[in-house]
């Protein structure tokens, strides 16, 4: 799940908590009101802050509001967690899917790592030269997404980008929503992305800065992934599902 979806969710749970306690403006929430809503702490309780910062933020600024319940409420830090990666079989059954939506959203995930918000933001425009063009949150115009700076070449037979609809936004210029994405996939995005970071941090031998280059991440969300690399669990996951062992010279001379 991405952060934005994680945030709506736990922004709704406050809402229908509030409705549920026959509150029936936004005008009424009070920094209490928001408190007493708040988890104690970890990601639930981040999540369920940002997401009602998303919302009554703009409310005071359009003084629809009066009052911005949430400000100076200390957030607090997300849980921690490990990225664990996908079963090559389920990453196989998503790419070969017959549904083109479905296999080329997979296919950008996987090779690419994309996000969620990247995959609803996509434009036909954005595929130029054979080469796939993402903005960066560094900066606001498209720049290269990939190693060294130089955008990355879609992974064939994916290379005819195709404008990403539903049938909501079919008929206008909205763009496709995080559920209709996840939906589509049948898993969330994240999953497919985390697993694509694993697997460069294990061929680089867990170089966070080759991370950092290929990907646009942070040194310390870098590290999360090239933390993992000795991992006794993901060491057993990729032994499970290594393919059978290049053939030698020798094994192919005898066979002649």
């Amino acid at each position: 799940m991405d952060s934005a979806d994680g945030d709506e969710r736990a922004a709704r749970c406050a809402l229908r908590t509030w409705a549920d306690q026959d509150k029936d403006s936004l005008r009424s929430i009070t920094r209490a009101d928001v408190v007493a809503a708040l988890p104690d702490s970890g990601t639930p309780r981040v999540d369920m802050l940002q997401g009602l910062r998303h919302i009554l933020r703009p409310l005071k600024n359009r003084r629809i509001i009066f009052t911005d319940p949430t400000a100076r409420i200390f957030c607090g830090m997300p849980t921690s967690t490990i990225p664990l990666p996908v079963e090559a079989a389920d990453l196989r059954k998503v790419l070969h899917d017959q549904e083109v939506p479905r296999a080329a959203l997979a296919a950008l995930a996987i090779f690419h790592a994309l996000t969620t918000g990247q995959l609803r933001s996509l434009k036909t425009t954005d595929l130029r030269d054979g080469r796939l063009f993402l903005p960066t949150e560094r900066s606001c115009s498209p720049t290269p997404y990939g190693p060294a700076g130089l955008p990355q070449p879609p992974v064939a037979p994916y290379r005819e980008l195709p404008p990403i609809v539903s049938q909501t936004t079919g008929c206008g210029v909205e763009p496709v929503s995080y559920v209709w994405i996840n939906d589509v996939l049948g898993m969330p995005t994240s999953w497919l992305r985390e697993d694509r970071l694993l697997h460069e941090a294990e061929a680089t031998g867990g170089d966070p800065r080759r991370i950092c280059d290929l990907f646009g991440l942070s040194v310390g969300a870098a590290l999360r992934y090239t933390g993992t690399i000795d991992q006794p669990g993901l060491v057993e996951h990729s032994l499970r599902n290594a393919g059978a062992p290049p053939r030698s010279l020798a094994d192919d001379v005898a066979a002649d």
